[in-house]
């Protein structure tokens, strides 16, 4: 799937609520944004924006934080695919965590690695909210965290 298979989901698009397509409009925009930085910012830059490193959330959170955040888990899994661009675990990530942020929910930022053969290294992101995986649940388990950041 790709941008060019957009059109034939924007018929569904029109039977959303304006708040949907208003998140969705938002997702597709810091996933972009994100993904320029990720490319063109240092990490050490980009981590002070992070949170707190090595601290965690808590694994409770209120009802109504947990519902904004698998709203804002739905659209990144909606748009993600249909960039022009590569919207990989780490541009998810921190546009999952932008958002609840800016809704003032707090959230913790995972970094994770492992050696899937001699001398390669495979990496991951994910963010966490309460109990609920945000962005980059697929997968995660399988790798060791090397960093975590909360806000």
């Amino acid at each position: 799937m790709g941008w060019t298979d957009l059109p034939r989901k924007l018929p569904r698009l029109g039977q959303m609520s304006w708040h949907d397509r208003w998140l969705l409009l938002q997702v597709t925009v810091l996933l972009g944004v994100f993904r320029a930085l990720i490319l063109t910012a240092p990490f050490p830059r980009l981590a002070s924006y992070f949170g707190q490193y090595r601290v965690e959330s808590p694994q409770e959170a209120d009802p109504f934080d947990l519902h904004q955040a698998r709203q804002i888990s739905w659209a990144i899994r909606a748009v993600s695919p249909y960039t022009p661009w590569t919207s990989n675990c780490f541009a998810q990530a921190l546009t999952a965590k932008y958002l609840l942020h800016r809704r003032g929910i707090v959230s913790t930022l995972y970094f994770g690695a492992y050696f899937n053969a001699p001398g390669a290294m495979k990496a991951h992101a994910w963010l966490r909210c309460g109990p609920l995986m945000v962005t980059g649940e697929t997968g995660h388990l399988s790798f060791g965290t090397t960093a975590y950041f909360s806000s």
